[in-house]
């Protein structure tokens, strides 16, 4: 299960030209999809349902893959837990 505030994370390349994609739960709304790319283009959509978003995904998908953008197989590379949330038992290194 993936938890709510961390998004699943898709990556298409072409060349020099990536489209991410960020699916997320949206709090009492649904679904969000986020669209980055290619280049300064930005796009966001609210889906009510699991369905609609995946529906919406696929024929998303099936147009880039068209277009001659490959999918990464591990698009995002931060893995495990973010080390920034959690309360440090030591005072920090860098003011001694």
């Amino acid at each position: 299960m993936v938890p709510v505030d961390r998004p699943v994370v898709r990556l298409f390349t072409q060349n020099l030209v990536s489209v991410r994609w960020e699916t997320r739960i949206a709090e009492g709304r649904g679904l969000d999809l986020k669209v980055f790319g290619p280049g300064a283009l930005r796009r966001s959509y609210a889906f009510q349902d699991a369905l609609s978003l995946v529906e919406y995904q696929v024929q998303f998908e099936q147009q880039l893959l068209s277009n001659g953008y490959g999918v990464l197989p591990q698009s995002e590379r931060r893995t495990g837990y973010d080390r920034r949330r959690q309360t440090r038992f030591t005072e920090d290194r860098r003011k001694q």
